[in-house]
C-alpha cells in the first residue's frame, strides 16, 4: 500500500520546521519533543473551524453526537463534549493532517523511514472538563516494536490552567507497563490509572504550548492532564498516534484460527514510506465515538467499533483500550 495522497499538503510550498540530531536526542532521553510553531495560524483556523463541523454533526454520524440544531449556538454546541475518537474517518481535512510536513519530519527521524497511523482523537475540553489521570498509551495501543508515538497538535494555547499535558521526563526508559486500576477522582474522566511506578506527581512537568506547536510523545512515557480549570474556552488539540509500518498491530481479539503473535489490525493510514505488509489490505473497523467524561457514569467503548458478531470479528481495542 502506498501513502495516502495527502491533499493539503500535495503542492505546499510554506517552509516548515525541522528537527535536527539534537531533538532527536532530547527526544530520546526525555521521551517526549515540542515542535513550536509546527502548524501557521490558518491552518490552526481550519482546524478549529472543522471541530466545529464535527460536534456540530455536519460532517456525519458520530455515536454520541446529536446533530446540532441551527439556532444552537457553537460555544454551547463545543461544551457537550470532551473528545471524538478517529475524527479523520469522518473529515478529509483531519485526514490530511494525519501527514502534516512537521509531523512526518519528526516521525521519520525517531521511529524510522516506513510509518503508519492508527487512531485520531479530538480533544475540546471546554472549561469545567475533566483531565485524564497517569497513563502511558502503550497499554492502550499494543506494538510490537514499542514504536508507538503520539503527536498531539495544540489548537489552543494549553497551559497548566486549561489542562495542559504533564509528563515525567525519562519515564518510557523503564521499558515497563505498569499496572491500572479504576479510579473515582473526578478530576479525570473514565479511563483507568497507572499505578505503582517509581516516581511521584512532583516529578511531573508542564508542558505549556502555543496554538500551532505540536508536542511528540513515546507510548510508554507517562503523561497525564488536569482538568480545564479556566474560566471560559477550550482546550481543543487533534491527537494521533502512529508507529513503525514493520511492526504489526495487536489491538484486537484474535480472530478465529488466528494466533496472538501474528494479530494486526489493518485499520491504518500510511504517513511515510512503504506499507510491507500491503497485501493484507485495508480494514474499516474502528468508528468514530465519543469519549465518556464521567458525566452519567462511564459507557462502554466496545460498543463503538462496527462488528458482526463477537465471536468472529475482530475488537480493536478491550475495555477502555481506546483511551489515551
Amino acid at each position: 500500500m502506498s501513502v495516502h495522497a495527502f491533499a493539503s499538503f500535495a503542492e505546499s510550498t510554506r517552509p516548515y520546521p525541522v528537527i535536527g540530531e539534537s531533538d532527536c536526542a532530547f527526544y530520546a532521553e526525555n521521551g517526549y519533543l515540542t515542535v513550536d510553531g509546527a502548524l501557521y495560524a490558518d491552518e490552526v483556523e481550519a482546524l478549529r473551524a472543522e471541530t466545529t463541523a464535527l460536534c456540530r454533526g455536519d460532517r456525519g454520524a458520530i455515536r454520541g453526537v446529536t446533530p446540532a440544531d441551527p439556532q444552537d449556538e457553537d460555544a454551547e454546541v463545543l461544551k457537550r463534549y470532551l473528545c471524538i475518537h478517529f475524527p479523520h474517518k469522518l473529515s478529509p481535512l483531519m485526514l490530511d493532517y494525519l501527514a502534516h510536513p512537521v509531523i512526518v519530519d519528526v516521525l521519520t527521524k525517531v521511529i524510522g523511514a516506513n510509518v503508519k497511523a492508527m487512531q485520531s482523537m479530538l480533544f475540546i475540553k471546554a472549561a469545567g472538563k475533566p483531565g485524564q489521570a497517569w497513563h502511558q498509551d502503550e497499554i492502550y495501543i499494543p506494538t510490537r516494536d514499542r514504536s508507538l508515538t503520539g503527536g498531539w497538535i495544540a489548537l489552543d494555547d494549553a497551559t497548566v490552567e486549561n489542562g495542559c499535558l504533564w509528563v515525567i521526563p525519562g519515564s518510557h526508559k523503564h521499558g515497563i507497563l505498569w499496572p491500572q486500576h479504576h479510579h473515582d477522582d473526578r478530576r479525570f474522566d473514565c479511563s483507568e490509572e497507572t499505578i505503582g511506578f517509581p516516581y511521584r506527581d512532583e516529578d511531573a512537568i508542564p508542558v505549556e504550548v502555543k496554538a500551532g506547536a505540536v508536542v511528540f510523545f513515546n507510548g510508554y512515557l507517562l503523561h497525564r492532564s488536569l482538568p480545564n480549570r479556566a474560566r471560559s474556552g477550550y482546550r481543543r488539540v487533534l491527537v494521533n498516534h502512529y508507529m513503525s509500518a514493520e511492526s504489526l498491530l495487536p489491538w484486537h481479539n484474535p480472530r478465529a484460527g488466528e494466533r496472538m503473535a501474528t494479530a494486526d489490525m489493518r485499520d491504518i493510514v500510511m504517513i511515510a514510506g512503504s506499507d510491507p505488509y500491503a497485501f493484507k489490505g485495508i480494514e474499516d473497523v474502528a468508528q468514530p465515538h465519543i469519549r465518556p467524561d464521567g458525566q452519567g457514569g462511564c459507557g462502554d467503548p466496545r460498543q463503538n467499533v462496527r462488528i458482526e458478531s463477537r465471536e468472529t470479528s475482530a475488537l480493536p481495542y478491550d475495555d477502555d483500550a481506546d483511551e489515551d
